[in-house]
Order: C-alpha cells, then sequence, then structure tokens
C-alpha cells in the first residue's frame, strides 16, 4: 500500500511539474521575464485599432470574459489616457468577479500599459500585475496587436509564479478569443 501511494504522490508531482513547464507564463524571445502573450494580425490601420481598444464601451463587442468596463474617473481623465481608472465587470449585475485598472502609460499606436488591482472574486489571483496591447503597423492597412500579461515591477514570489503559471492556460485562451474577436469586429467595419 505504502508503495501505491508514493507512485501516486510522485507521478502527481510530475504532472504538476509538467503543467508547470508548459505553461503560456513563459519566457519569449526578445523578453527578459516570462510573460503572458498572444498576438494577432489585423487588416485595419494601427490607429483604428487603437482606438477601437482605448473605449472602454468596447468590451462588451469583444470580450469573452467582460461584461463591461465603468469609467471611475473619466470626468478628470478621459476613458483610455494615462491616469484613466477603470473598474471591469465579469457579470451583467456587477457580482462575482470584478478588478480595477489603472492605464500607466499610452504610446499613441504603439502601446498602451494597465496594472490590474483590487481584485474580488477570483478563485486564485496574483499580485502585482499588469497588461499590455502593442500595436506595431505593418503597412496602412495592416498591424499586429500583441496582449501581454507580467508582473510589472519585480520577479514574482514562487507562490505567484505557480498560480501565474496554472491561470496562464486561461488566460492565453481568453486573449485568443478576444483577439479573434477584435480582429472580426475591426475587418467588418471596412
Amino acid at each position: 500500500m505504502k508503495k501505491i501511494i508514493f507512485y501516486i504522490i510522485v507521478s502527481l508531482l510530475l504532472v504538476f511539474i509538467l503543467i508547470i513547464s508548459l505553461s503560456p507564463f513563459k519566457k519569449y524571445a526578445g523578453e527578459t521575464n516570462r510573460i503572458v502573450k498572444h498576438t494577432i494580425t489585423i487588416d485595419a490601420p494601427v490607429d483604428s485599432v487603437f482606438n477601437f481598444l482605448g473605449n472602454s464601451d468596447n468590451v462588451a463587442l469583444w470580450s469573452v470574459y467582460i461584461d463591461h468596463i465603468t469609467p471611475l474617473n473619466s470626468d478628470s481623465i478621459p476613458d483610455g489616457k494615462p491616469g484613466s481608472r477603470r473598474r471591469c465587470f465579469q457579470n451583467a449585475n456587477e457580482e462575482g468577479i470584478k478588478w480595477d485598472e489603472l492605464i500607466t502609460i499610452v504610446e499613441k499606436n504603439k502601446r498602451r500599459q494597465l496594472t490590474i488591482y483590487d481584485t474580488k472574486g477570483f478563485p486564485m489571483m496574483a499580485e502585482p500585475l499588469a497588461t499590455e496591447q502593442i500595436y506595431k503597423s505593418m503597412n496602412d492597412n495592416k498591424c499586429e496587436l500583441t496582449f501581454t500579461l507580467f508582473f510589472p515591477d519585480e520577479k514574482p514570489s514562487l507562490v505567484e509564479f505557480i498560480k501565474t503559471s496554472l491561470g496562464a492556460y486561461k488566460i492565453k485562451s481568453v486573449y485568443e478569443q478576444n483577439m479573434q474577436n477584435i480582429k472580426t469586429l475591426i475587418e467588418q467595419k471596412k
């Protein structure tokens, strides 16, 4: 019986190590730290994509994870600009999963960075996290859009690393679906 328990424990440990090692939270070429990353090419000018994603109202059109975003300080800072704060709700009734974002960096048609804070309702959450939208113009009517998720200031603790490595599977899937929706919506507008 002890051998069976030992083999079960070793097998579970190996499966866990395999799941962590194959996680989408990894180092990519040109990156110094681990990130979750997904890129898509959109047949539209870079400024169209940048402006579309800078409007919080549009999230309801493309997100498979967020029902709506409420700007929190739009009376003093325009939505999508550095310093703007917004609350993201997974459900229309605003119950359950929600979090706040602070837009920290905006480089027009190049990137937008947001820090995530005050998370509520997640079964598992690593902190502090940031996300970036990176825009690259390929020509007048084509651009690449990249979404990333990362730890902005430091390397994560072992616990935060494990949580992010496990959660990265869901995050990557959401990124893929959201970005396909963004591509479809923007390309249909042409």
